[in-house]
Parts: structure tokens; sequence; C-alpha cells
């Protein structure tokens, strides 16, 4: 029996218009062997999900932002709650339990037991995947690969050497982040009061405090037992993973009035709540970015409304 790869290293080589590689897990080595099979002509994004946690722990790679960043026609996208494994070229796609490990792929002494079934690739059930899978998704460029690598550094890598994947801390509450990660925003007003939630010692906290933190907490895989300098830097790389939040992010690369950005959340999917309130989101959503970002943006009041920017670090 071929190993599993050799059924998408088949679909690579025979792609003539785009290539899409989804997968929670991606190794570099795996991914320059696919990436030599495409035509450079051929479009090319790769989807994944970098937990620090995950990435520490050996499961996936940083080093796949260098390999498609210097391709060209190529990009990489980021989902926290990714679990699906899919690869399409043109109008083949195959479905599965395979990641794009060497294990998975069947490239290994200790090979996992895998699947992958084709599919039509220009189906309705792959374009419905595929609508919502980059709805949900960001776009690493530098800024957010610096944030992530810096998270995982400040990780130690002993801890999490055989830690299970997506082995997230599950805080205790009665209410759900939104069921889309594209409706995401902070709903606690004070995010220092994050940490004395994740660690238990809420009794400092109004009951409003601790229930937005919890719910706030879901919205986010943290493993248990992080320091607080450690739980800063996972929480400011996930942060740049939120879609809404890189919009923001992406949007305040040229310093802009609070009434902007405050438009600007007004014609976002977190306006659809019934309670939306822009200048509230705007207003926590700062005070998150500042806490969790530190050095990343800055803030000037030289009349009457604030200034916000990306400070380019």
């Amino acid at each position: 029996m071929s190993p599993i790869g050799s059924q998408v290293e088949s679909l690579c080589a025979a792609s003539r218009r785009d290539v899409v590689l989804v997968a929670p897990f991606v190794n570099g080595g795996v991914l320059r062997r696919l990436l030599s099979l495409v035509n450079p002509g051929v479009a090319l994004r790769c989807v994944t999900r970098w937990r620090p946690d995950e990435i520490a722990a050996g499961y996936n790679d940083l080093e796949i932002w260098p390999l498609l960043r210097e391709r060209p026609c190529s990009s990489l996208w980021l989902r926290p709650d990714l679990h699906a494994k899919y690869y399409r070229a043109d109008a083949i796609a195959l479905v599965g339990s395979a990641n794009m490990t060497s294990a998975g792929f069947g490239w290994s002494a200790a090979a996992n037991l895998e699947f992958l079934a084709e599919i039509d690739g220009l189906g309705a059930a792959a374009a419905d995947f595929e609508t919502e899978l980059f709805c949900g998704s960001v776009e690493v460029d530098d800024s957010v690969y610096a944030a992530v690598a810096e998270a995982v550094d400040a990780l130690p890598r002993d801890r999490f050497k055989n830690a299970p994947a997506g082995n997230g801390f599950t805080p205790k509450t009665d209410q759900q982040p939104p069921s889309r990660p594209s409706l995401w925003v902070p709903i606690l007003r004070s995010p220092e009061d994050l940490y004395p939630a994740y660690v238990g010692k809420t009794e400092g906290l109004t009951t409003a405090s601790r229930e937005a933190a919890n719910v706030d907490l879901a919205a986010f895989a943290v493993p248990p037992g992080l320091a607080r300098g450690e739980f800063a830097h996972y929480i400011g790389s996930l942060l740049l993973q939120k879609p809404i939040v890189h919009r923001i992010d992406t949007f305040v690369a040229i310093p802009r009035l609070f009434g902007a950005v405050t438009a600007l959340l007004s014609t976002l999917p977190c306006a659809e709540a019934p309670d939306f309130d822009a200048d509230r989101v705007w207003q926590t959503l700062m005070r998150w970015l500042r806490f969790f970002l530190p050095g990343r943006y800055t803030l000037n009041v030289p009349r009457y409304s604030e200034i916000f920017a990306r400070s380019g670090k």
C-alpha cells in the first residue's frame, strides 16, 4: 500500500491553477517536499494552527513561514480552532485524517494509520468549507510570525515535550464565546483580570469580571500551568490570530482616530451582536492590545480624541 503522502504528492504535481493545503500540524520538511512538486506559477495557500505550546512540543513548525514567504503566489493562514485535514488542487480534493507530517503521510518508521478520500474540489461541500475556513483565518506576515515565535520562546520546552496536542485550559462558565471565530472580540474590560481568573484567584474580582474573564478564556486554547509572563505572551500571540483583532491591527498601521476605528468595527461581523456598542468594543480591545502586546502600539491624546497606531514592532 502506497503511503498517504503519495496521494498528496500526485495531487500537487498535477495542479495547474491553485492548491490549498489545510492541516492543524504542518512539518517543514513535508511542506518543502510538496512545494517542490507544485509549478511556481500555481497559486498556493496553506492553512494551519499555531498554538505556542504545540509548537514548543514539536507538533508544528514555524519554519513553514519562510518557505511560503519566499515562494511566489503563496500565503500562510492561521486558524486556532482548525482540526480539518483537506488538500485540494484545482478540481480535486482529498479529505480525511492525515496531518501534513511524516507520521501522518506515512513517511516515517512510526507512521500512523491514516485515511484520505477524494471529493469534488469544485462541489458545494468543498466551496462551503473553504468559505468558512478563510472567513475565520488570518494571513501570516512577519509581525504575526514574530509574535508567535516570541510566545514560543517564552515557554519552557521541557514542560511541553510530551504534552498532548490540544490540551487547553477549560474555564468554568455557563456562557460561551461566539461559535464563529470571525465574531470574537473581548468582553472583559480589565485585561489584567484575565490571569487571576486563569489561575483561579478570583476573590478580588467582581462577579461580572469573573464571568467575563471566563468567557474570554474559553476563546483561547491556553494550556494549564503558565506563569504570568508566559500567559501574557501566549494570549498576545493568539490575539493577533483573531480575525477582527487582525483586521484592526492592520488598519492601525496608519495612525487612526478613535472614531475611525469604531466606524470600521461597525462594518465587521462583531456588529451583528444585539448588544453591540462600537465605542465600548474599541475601548476594551484597545486595553487588551496595549496590555498583551506592549510596545506594539502607541496611544496619543493631542486634543479630544485618542490616536492609536501600530508602532511597527
